[in-house]
């Protein structure tokens, strides 16, 4: 009797035990969604991999153990099978990701058999979803499902649809006959750009059609496309796309609830053109670029954005995954944060957990911060910045140039400035620029027409222009100096460096360079001297007008300045792009505090204030706003010295309390009108890594 009852005990507290391991590892109903693949855990309970037999307690150890690291999601694409830890893991609370590799029926070298414009097509690709997606329906708790290829992308001409149904369909769009050919398009710059952007929009409407097919299949789940992470940002030319073809903004939204990306600037390349591939630094500026255009993307019409992190696994990055990345055990967290900062409310790894156990726990930490207040995060906005950076998708096409490694001078401007959007050229449809005080144009040549004549009258009105080069050609390639009378010039230089070539920048195997027509040569470059840095690329242009406020060794201009209406107007007389690198290669950190203070002293003419700004400029600061709190992302990207003084121009709302999430402690501010100022030291040395979850609160009414 005694035994019976002792045994009674003991199951009862294994089963209590049990109970509480699940009610503590229960995912919150509101959280900040993060995803991770079923995979071995390098720390705590759970499956490590090798040789284990992975029994059903110990996918459930696993799986408790994912939900202890922040995590709320699982991503499959074995969705379709029943499995002890994808219906545990929903009993839990978490929601999972159903991955497909795409039922669009084309891919990037090749069109579809049957052309997009017939009823054939639609027709092959609802039969193929049904094996595809239907299993969906059986998922209690789906997120997410992306039905489309994985980062697609008009690699060449071959993927383009010449059918008699396209040529139809091109002649009722636009009112004359298709081009024959991709080489007879060419001839002619403005039947190039209607060829180049229908062809391009041929993606777009085979996703509006599956888009339409998948909510009728099942409505729950968000319809999810992963973008590329350079070819529809500007890389698209001489790189992995031979032609300019494709960018996130000119497809549009309408095909989608969530887009999500990814760039990998710790576990493999980023994407840089020629020499800028030599040096990874700054880190983030490809990331920052892309992150800001599918900001854009995402804001504009409305929906989710998502980012893929690169995890420290050989799944994907093995031969990027070094003593040293494993040494940066931050990179996780860093690049999460980075992405958050930027306006993501979906986090993914890719691919799998990492297998450090120091990475792991270190994103779990920094995610498990973030949940403290997931769910409140996920309801606030980043908001519209003061300044903007164009994307010039006429000058990206017709040129066929790379317009990715301008990366760089948006970097700049960034870390000078304290924020920055992208406009796309298709935005600029009046002269109010959708709100934005400052326009900043860097290596645009050229542009239409009627965009010129837009940025004219802004300026007239009131705005603020800063360039380093001045658009001197429209979208038939003819001349045009309708901005030159903007600036007060009645000529400019408009050169820059050529950068061709990708260097994979292995780290376990011998690097190497792609997409070159003979052995990679560094470029010919032109060089001029400021007070205190080497100019590369200096821009000769004539004064007409405008003030010439310093200039160079060689007596150049290198800064102008113009009034013009009730507006104004900043020139570089070099290309900053070019000259930023050169501070790295050269590792010249006094050249490149000098081109900052240069940069900084132009956006502090124009006494315009950002929401946020960060005085380190190795030190990100980004606020996300609500109706009722507001938080700030602070991010150390790699600093050598890691204090910063925070400032903060307009909360929305007086602030009465200042919280540190990770640490729970407040924090001390001096109160600044309706925004505030207070000093953080985000460090690998201290409590909370290198970011800072800090949560503002308004002053309580009594």
């Amino acid at each position: 009797m005694r035994t019976t009852y002792s045994i009674t005990i003991l199951l009862s507290v294994l089963l209590c035990q049990n109970l509480c391991a699940q009610t503590e590892c229960k995912v919150p109903e509101k959280n900040f969604p993060v995803s991770v693949q079923f995979s071995p855990v390098p720390s705590g309970e759970g499956w490590h991999g090798g040789e284990e037999t992975l029994s059903d307690e110990l996918k459930k150890q696993t799986i408790r153990n994912i939900i202890q690291h922040g995590v709320t999601h699982i991503s499959t694409s074995a969705f379709a099978e029943h499995s002890v830890e994808l219906t545990y893991a929903q009993e839990l609370g978490m929601k999972l990701d159903c991955l497909t590799a795409g039922v669009e029926l084309f891919h990037r070298q090749y069109p579809p058999k049957y052309s997009v414009f017939t009823p054939e097509y639609i027709d092959t690709v609802r039969t193929y979803m049904e094996q595809t997606l239907g299993p969906v329906r059986q998922v209690s708790s789906p997120y997410s499902v992306f039905p489309y290829m994985d980062e697609p992308f008009h690699a060449d001409t071959t993927s383009f649809d010449l059918s008699e149904a396209a040529h139809k369909a091109f002649s009722e769009r636009y009112g004359y006959p298709m081009p024959s050919s991709f080489t007879a398009a060419r001839q002619d710059p403005l039947k190039y750009m209607d060829f180049i952007n229908f062809q391009s929009s041929v993606f777009s409407e085979a996703w509006k059609k599956i888009y339409r097919e998948v909510k009728k299949m099942d409505s729950r789940p968000l319809v999810t496309i992963t973008h590329d992470s350079h070819n529809t940002f500007g890389g698209g030319s001489h790189s992995n796309s031979v032609w300019a073809v494709d960018d996130v903004f000119h497809w549009g939204a309408d095909f989608a609830d969530m887009f999500i990306y990814d760039i990998y600037p710790y576990t493999a390349e980023d994407y840089r053109l020629g020499e800028s591939g030599l040096v990874y630094k700054p880190r983030m500026s490809q990331f920052h670029w892309s992150l800001a255009q599918m900001r854009n993307l995402t804001a504009t019409y409305g929906k989710t954005m998502g980012y893929w992190i690169g995890s420290f696994n050989p799944t994907w990055f093995r031969k990027f995954m070094d003593d040293t990345r494993r040494s940066q055990y931050w990179m996780e967290r860093e690049t999460a944060y980075t992405a958050i900062a930027g306006g993501a409310n979906f986090l993914m790894t890719g691919i799998n957990i990492p297998i450090e156990a120091r990475h792991w726990d270190d994103f779990g930490e920094a995610m498990t911060t973030i949940q403290k207040q997931g769910g409140a995060l996920c309801e606030t906005k980043r908001p519209q910045a003061k300044a903007c950076f164009l994307f010039p998708r006429t000058q990206h096409v017709l040129l066929n140039q790379e317009y990715f490694n301008v990366a760089l001078t948006f970097e700049l401007c960034l870390r000078t400035f304290g924020e920055m959007d992208v406009i796309h050229e298709d935005q600029i449809v009046d002269d109010d620029l959708l709100g934005y005080q400052i326009l900043f144009l860097a290596d645009v040549d050229v542009l239409p027409q009627a965009v010129a004549s837009r940025i004219r009258d802004f300026v007239r009105k009131g705005g603020i222009v800063i360039a380093d080069c001045v658009p001197q050609t429209d979208e038939a390639l003819h001349p045009n100096n309708t901005l030159m009378e903007m600036f007060g010039i009645s000529s400019a230089q408009t050169y820059r460096v050529n950068q061709v070539g990708l260097r994979i920048p292995c780290t376990i195997a011998t690097p190497y360079w792609e997409f070159l027509k003979e052995e990679w040569k560094a470029p010919e470059k032109t060089f001029d001297k400021a007070k205190d840095f080497r100019v590369v690329s200096p821009r000769h242009c004539v004064a007409q007008g405008a003030k010439v406020k310093s200039v160079m060794e060689s007596g150049e201009s290198l800064l102008l300045t113009h009034s013009y209406g009730k507006g104004k107007t900043y020139l570089f007389g070099f290309c900053l792009q070019d000259t930023y690198l050169q501070t790295y290669l050269d590792e010249n950190a006094t050249g490149r505090a000098a081109l900052h203070d240069l940069v900084n002293s132009v956006f502090k003419a124009t006494q315009i204030k950002p929401v946020a700004h960060s005085s380190n400029p190795d030190v990100e600061v980004a606020m996300r706003k609500g109706d009722k709190e507001a938080f700030l992302l602070v991010i150390n990207h790699e600093a050598e010295d890691p204090h910063t003084t925070l400032t903060l121009s307009d909360v929305g709302f007086q602030v009465g309390k200042v919280v540190d999430l990770h640490s729970g402690k407040e924090m001390k501010f001096q109160r600044k009108g309706k925004g505030l100022k207070l000093a953080v030291c985000p460090s690998k040395d201290s409590d909370g890594g290198v970011t800072r979850f800090l949560q503002l609160l308004p002053t309580v009414k009594k």
